[in-house]
């Protein structure tokens, strides 16, 4: 190795005051034998009294130091530096190259590339690689790791360094471990779990500190337990909220006219695809206007397509389940193979940068905002629908024909009228489901098939047309469907619900609330 490249070397350990004169020497001549490949210069730089070198190290083996005659140009977070004095470099490098270590010695300081981790510039990059301490990735030294730690400046790193570094010390044996296992007791969360089971076999334990291992092990499942049961309840409150914003429109529709119908999951495929055709049309300086813009566009595009076919088809099936069920099914393929043609098989929607992330509500349980954005969504949609069907003359139109058709015809409402609107009405709904939906899917010409067996569940469930036991009824088929995947494989969960829910039809064949319309047997 020349001079030159020594001196280099040098100055990766000369800008820590803390580090001595000797100290450096040492961890030089180490270098240098490198140049020999002995395998005692690792050793020797493991065991180094500091690890102040390691980031300007890395500086070296990533080439973002460069020389020119005797002078070098160092590059520090984004900033660049020249050698001795550390004076900010302002001219261009276009004469400097880059150094480069020779294979021998580069393939040596490999060994060093987990210590190297724990310098990264990025804060993102030295968490990971503190979190990989405990799933035995590297042959790490807790020794290594302490005098690293020392000079972190991050305080959410150093949170993640300590729970790593007193994990290594009941790995490794370092300070006495009584004080490791109280500092895990205190601050370890679940995702320590695993690594702190695999110690517990470990024949090197006293029996004091095997039972304060078992003791820390057992309380961290404790609190697994009741996280997996909170994510759950969020998860079945999550899905309840999809199923309901989906079955809202399916419980007006059948409830007003008898239809049976097997496209209004297409009518959520609208609305998804309104949503990615906005997406693409709006200008960029809309930014994530469009998602918002998108949420009338997708009700009243799928509201039009609803109109359209009521009018069209399905006012002739009016009263007559099993023919409405086929030629609804009909319109279905039509429209899936109409947007398969139009758009391809599988598209996507950018999730808009204020729905991306989640609110931690503690260390393991985090509730993404696209998921909260969707029940906000469901909570509004229902609450206008009760406005409308309950606190409005329009409401109280479509009521009246849904519960007495020819006496409402008497009492001079347009029942046709009355109809395409409730139509309307329904088909949009479901169009706002499927502008929510994209949030957390693809959007597909199939995607509305996917949901509409358990739509369907929800709203004879319920009971028909009633807007409170469809409600309820998608809350809890979204909270069991969840529980029983958590316990059963997600397959026999879905069988399971499924036969609890005809067990229920058993017993009341109309639902939580039956129905007292015109299609009612009473």
């Amino acid at each position: 190795m020349n001079r030159f490249l020594v001196i280099l070397l040098g100055f990766c350990f000369w800008s820590n005051p803390g580090f001595g004169a000797e100290e450096g020497q040492a961890v030089v001549d180490a270098l240098v034998r490198f140049q020999t490949v002995e395998e005692q210069a690792v050793e020797q730089l493991i065991l180094s009294p500091d690890a102040s070198y390691l980031s300007n190290l890395l500086a070296l083996m990533e080439g973002r130091i460069w020389k020119y005659e005797e002078s070098v140009v160092v590059e520090m977070d984004g900033h660049y530096f020249e050698y001795p004095h550390m004076r900010p470099f302002k001219s261009g490098l276009d004469q400097y190259e880059s150094i480069k270590l020779a294979r021998p010695l580069r393939v040596k300081l490999n060994k060093l590339n987990p210590y190297l981790q724990l310098v990264q510039p990025e804060v993102k990059l030295r968490k990971q690689a503190y979190w990989n301490i405990k799933g035995g990735e590297g042959d790490l030294h807790y020794h290594w790791v302490r005098l690293i730690l020392k000079q972190e400046h991050n305080e959410e790193v150093k949170a993640i360094g300590k729970l790593s570094l007193s994990f290594l010390e009941l790995k490794q044996g370092g300070r006495p471990r009584g004080e490791a296992l109280d500092y895990l007791e205190a601050h370890a969360g679940i995702q320590m779990l695993a690594a702190l089971e695999q110690l517990i076999p470990s024949p090197d334990w006293t029996a004091s500190e095997k039972k304060a291992l078992e003791g820390l092990v057992g309380q961290l499942k404790r609190k697994s337990r009741w996280l997996n049961i909170s994510q759950n309840l969020f998860s079945g409150l999550s899905l309840g909220s999809i199923l309901l914003l989906v079955a809202l429109g399916l419980s007006i529709i059948y409830g007003l006219a008898g239809v049976i119908n097997m496209c209004h999951g297409e009518f959520m495929m609208i609305g998804a695809y309104t949503t990615f055709v906005m997406q693409n049309l709006a200008p960029e300086q809309w930014g994530d206007a469009y998602f918002i813009l998108s949420l009338p566009a997708a009700f009243f595009m799928a509201g039009l397509v609803g109109l359209i076919l009521e009018r069209l088809v399905i006012r002739h099936l009016y009263g007559r389940p099993e023919e409405s069920l086929l030629g609804t099914w009909g319109l279905s393929l039509i429209l899936i193979q109409l947007c398969r043609n139009i758009f391809g098989d599988v598209t996507a929607v950018r999730a808009p940068s204020f729905l991306t992330g989640g609110v931690m509500i503690t260390e393991g349980l985090i509730l993404p905002y696209n998921r909260l954005f969707i029940i906000a969504l469901t909570i509004t949609m229902v609450l206008l629908t009760y406005f409308v069907f309950f606190r409005s003359r329009l409401g109280l139109k479509i009521r009246s024909v849904t519960q007495n058709r020819a006496m409402s015809t008497c009492m001079g409402i347009n029942t046709a009228r009355i109809d395409a609107t409730t139509f309307f009405m329904g088909a949009g709904l479901a169009g706002v489901a499927g502008c929510a939906i994209t949030l957390i899917a693809n959007v597909v010409p199939n995607m509305g098939q996917s949901y509409m067996v358990d739509s369907f569940l929800v709203v004879v469930v319920g009971g028909v047309g009633k807007l409170l036991g469809t409600i309820l009824s998608a809350i809890g088929i979204g909270e069991l469907s969840k529980s029983f995947e958590f316990m059963l494989e997600a397959v026999y969960g879905k069988v399971f619900m499924l036969v609890l829910i005809i067990l229920f039809l058993q017993f009341r064949p109309k639902g939580i609330f039956p129905e007292k319309g015109r299609h009612s047997d009473d």
